[in-house]
Order: structure tokens, then C-alpha cells, then sequence
């Protein structure tokens, strides 16, 4: 055991001198500040954004729209109908309106809402009702507007909340919908009136809104057993998480702790949530390229070299030398990722705060819970790290049996860089079962095992890229490749003549 432990001690530091490894280290490190680098000029594109929309003369723009209007009704008067009239006459009312009361409707918050859902419709059916001469059902319409607007004026948030409240109990009663729907709404309502999302026009705050939307998106999956966005019925398994994701929404609106993607550099926490999904995709890039460097120069660099004839004159059998070889690369991969996981979330604190390093959320048993924001860092990355690890296996195996360094590192990098990218095409192109079991559709394993990070919205686009492929099932085709894999490089390193 001693002797094996020497072997293996002999080999990391002979790997360790090399000038490419010491180069490869440095980019690691110079990665994670690029990164910091990279998310804060992308807060800024997003704060630039903003700041064109806060600062848009919107008046203007209306008043345009107006004139617009006005002239579409005076040169097709004649062509057009009663309720296309009304429908363009209850657009300039409602864009007069906003000028008057200052609301710019560019932006997005509870008055944007009001505008251009609840008070255009209103308005339309008021004229609607005026060109049936149904005075009776135009006086409701009309005082139903004048209460609608009368919370605009007053800027009256907690007013618009309880009206909202008092409409929805209507359709309730009246039989427009059914308990479940009732519930639903006035679940999400109450979230709004407690949290105060959307009562101000806040860049940061957008994310909320968006969360907002998903629970009800979410509820209505549940109601009908129907997932809205692929229009496939939900399983089992997926109601659950469903159901799950709505407790996560809320959990996060309640934190304040803004998911990825769902509009990246809409707040400082998502700015830092974007720089952790980044640097861990650069540094892995960079680690992977680093390791297959290392794996599959580790036979062929020696055998052109005519080292490996140092290793033949020592008692250590074959099989022991390639198991040192391919235990120290594995250990380095490891070893590193885990040191970058520490050292990215120390930069990130430095570039964001800590405050912003947010913990993973997950439920279990219908209640939500969190795992430590460093610990999920390093279980993400290890994770990340599975893929790496084939293509370590995969390297080394061509080294051994190629015995040729361009070779085995070449075929190894453009694998892991562009394999992912072909895949996609392929699956596109062919939509056949036999198609999951390719190793290439098993990898990034992170993406479907760490899903509460995202939105809802990118987790499902996620889903339908990676074609729904259970975790266990890639852990089980990628076991089965890494398996043959050993077995051959083994037995082709045993066998063959390296002297």
C-alpha cells in the first residue's frame, strides 16, 4: 500500500510542475473575476434599459398614438364597424387619460395594469353598451369606470387590491367560476396586498411580478392537469412539483431572493445569482480542459517520450501504474473544483456582498427548506463536475489506446466543447427513444437535478432541450460508457507492449 501511495505522490507532483497545469490554474483564478466582471456589466445593460423606459417621454409617445388613432377613424370611418370604432375611441380615452394623470404605461406596475386591462375594457364596454342603447347596463359600466379610475387618481393600491377582491367574489357568485379558481385568485391577490408588489414602479422589484404570474401559470397547471406551456397532461410526479414550486414562489417573494432567469440583473440578488451560474460555467470549462490535458497526455506523452520505460524496470504491476495515473487526475479534479466553489464564493462576496449569496431552496414533506448557501456552491460544482469526469475517463482511454497526445486531447476537448451543441441539433432532427441513450443527452446533470434555482419558465425550457431524461437513468447509461471505458483502457495498457 505504501509503495502504491509513492506512486500516486510521484505522480501528482509531476503533474503539479507542469507548465501547463500552472498556466491553466492562473486562468482558473483570472476566470472568476472576468465573471464578477461579466454579471455586473450585465446588471448595468439592464439598469440602462431601465433608466430609457423611467425616462421615455411617454406623453409624447401618447400623444402620437392619440393622433394616430384619430386618424385611423376619420380616413375608415366608413369601413369600419360599430365595435371597431369603439374599441379605437376607448384607446384614446384611456391614453388621454394617462397623460392627464401622469401614468406612464411603458412601465410596469399596478397602474400600468389598471390602464390597459381593467380600465380599456371598461371603456369599451361603456360605448359598446352606448351603441346598444342599453343605458341601464352603460350607468353600471360607467361607475364601475369612475371607481376604477377614482383608485388611479388617489393612487390607492390597498383600493385596487379590495376591488379586485370585490370583482372576483362577483364572478363567484354570479357562477363565472368555480371555487377552486376563486381560491386561487384571491391566494395571489393576498400575496400582492401583503408583499406590495407592484404598488411602485421598481426595476429591482420586477422579478416579483414575474413570480407572481408563474403562481398563477402554476395554479391553473394544477386546476386542469394540464401543463399550459407544453400542453401535455401532468404526471404525477410533475403536479407535485408544481405544487411545489408555488410554495418556492412565495418563499422567495417573502425573502426576497430573486430566482435565475427570471430577468438576469433585474436586482443585486439576481445579478449575484447570474455571476454564480456563470463562473461555474467558465471554471468548469477551464477545469475541463485543464483535466483532459492532464488524462490524455498521461500515457502517450509518456510513451513518446520513453519515460514509461522508467516505469516498466520498477516491481509496480501495469495495472497499478494507469489506477495511480487516472486516482491523482481524478483527485485533482475533485480537489479543484472544490477549491474554485470556495474561492468563487469569496469573490463573489467581495464584488456583491454576502447578504446577496443566496441559499438553495428545495421542499420536502410539503415544507420548504434551504441548504447552505457555500455547501450548495461545492454539491453544484461536484455535480457539474460528473460530466468532466467522463470525459477524463475518455481522454485517458484514448491516450492509452491511441498512444497519441493531439490525438486523445483533441478529439477529447472538441467532444465536451461541442458535443452538448450537436446533440441538439440531432435531437431536433431525429426524434426517435433510442436517441436518450447516447451519452451526450445524459450529460449536465446539473440542470435537472438543481431545478429550484430558475424560474419556472427556464426550468421548463430546460426540460424540453434535455427531452425530460430522468437523473437515474443518465447516472445509469453514462455508469455503463465510464465502465467499458476502464475496462478497455485497462486491458489495452495491460496487453500491449509500452517499451
Amino acid at each position: 500500500m505504501s509503495k502504491f501511495f509513492r506512486l500516486c505522490s510521484c505522480e501528482f507532483t509531476k503533474i503539479i510542475k507542469k507548465k501547463s497545469t500552472k498556466v491553466m490554474l492562473i486562468i482558473l483564478i483570472i476566470s472568476l473575476f472576468a465573471s464578477a466582471g461579466f454579471a455586473i456589466l450585465t446588471k448595468k445593460m439592464y439598469s440602462l434599459s431601465d433608466e430609457i423606459y423611467e425616462n421615455i417621454d411617454y406623453k409624447s409617445n401618447l400623444q402620437s398614438e392619440i393622433d394616430s388613432l384619430k386618424h385611423e377613424i376619420n380616413e375608415n370611418n366608413d369601413s369600419l364597424d360599430e365595435s371597431s370604432k369603439n374599441g379605437i375611441q376607448a384607446k384614446i380615452d384611456i391614453y388621454q387619460f394617462a397623460i392627464d394623470n401622469q401614468i406612464n404605461i411603458y412601465t410596469k406596475y399596478w397602474k400600468t395594469d389598471v390602464i390597459t386591462s381593467d380600465l380599456l375594457t371598461s371603456k369599451e364596454k361603456i360605448y359598446n353598451y352606448k351603441s346598444l342603447k342599453d343605458e341601464e347596463s352603460e350607468k353600471i359600466e360607467q361607475e364601475n369606470f369612475n371607481k376604477i379610475s377614482e383608485l388611479l387618481i388617489k393612487d390607492d393600491f390597498i383600493g385596487y387590491i379590495n376591488n379586485k377582491k370585490e370583482m372576483l367574489k362577483k364572478d363567484f357568485d354570479k357562477g363565472q367560476i368555480n371555487q377552486n379558481e376563486y381560491d386561487d385568485e384571491l391566494y395571489v391577490l393576498n400575496l400582492e396586498e401583503k408583499y406590495e408588489i407592484g404598488k411602485v414602479y421598481n426595476p429591482d422589484d420586477k422579478w416579483k411580478i414575474n413570480l407572481i404570474n408563474e403562481i398563477r401559470l402554476l395554479q391553473n397547471n394544477v386546476r386542469s392537469g394540464i401543463d399550459t406551456t407544453t400542453q401535455k397532461a401532468l404526471t404525477e410526479e410533475t403536479l407535485k412539483k408544481n405544487k411545489n414550486n408555488i410554495k418556492i414562489n412565495e418563499y422567495r417573494i417573502e425573502h426576497n431572493m430573486a430566482p435565475y432567469m427570471t430577468g438576469v440583473g433585474d436586482s443585486i440578488g439576481s445579478t449575484r445569482k447570474s455571476y454564480d451560474y456563470m463562473v461555474s460555467s467558465f471554471s468548469m470549462m477551464i477545469i475541463a480542459v485543464m483535466i483532459i490535458i492532464m488524462a490524455g497526455s498521461s500515457i502517450s506523452a509518456e510513451i513518446s517520450k520513453g519515460t514509461i520505460k522508467f516505469w516498466s524496470f520498477t516491481p509496480n504491476k501495469r495495472w497499478k501504474i494507469l489506477l495511480s495515473k487516472f486516482i491523482v487526475i481524478t483527485f485533482i479534479l475533485i480537489v479543484t473544483t472544490v477549491l474554485m466553489s470556495l474561492l468563487s464564493s469569496l469573490v463573489g462576496n467581495i464584488f456583491f456582498g454576502s447578504a446577496n449569496a443566496q441559499d438553495y431552496i428545495y421542499v420536502s414533506n410539503g415544507q420548504v427548506h434551504t441548504i447552505n448557501y457555500i455547501a450548495f456552491s461545492i454539491i453544484y460544482n461536484l455535480v457539474c463536475a460528473i460530466d468532466v469526469f467522463v470525459f477524463l475517463i475518455f481522454a485517458m482511454m484514448l491516450s492509452t489506446v491511441a498512444r497519441n497526445t493531439a490525438v486523445a486531447v483533441g478529439i477529447s476537448i472538441a467532444a465536451y466543447l461541442g458535443g452538448s451543441t450537436i446533440m441538439q441539433i440531432l435531437n431536433l432532427l431525429i426524434k426517435k427513444d433510442w436517441m436518450r441513450f447516447i451519452p451526450f443527452n445524459n450529460l449536465e446533470l446539473s440542470s435537472r437535478i438543481f431545478t429550484n434555482d430558475m424560474s419556472y419558465s427556464a426550468t421548463t425550457l430546460v426540460s424540453n432541450i434535455t427531452g425530460n431524461i430522468s437523473v437515474s437513468f443518465s447516472l445509469g447509461v453514462l455508469g455503463v460508457c465510464a465502465i467499458l471505458m476502464i475496462i478497455t483502457m485497462f486491458d489495452s495498457f495491460r496487453k500491449r507492449d509500452i517499451v
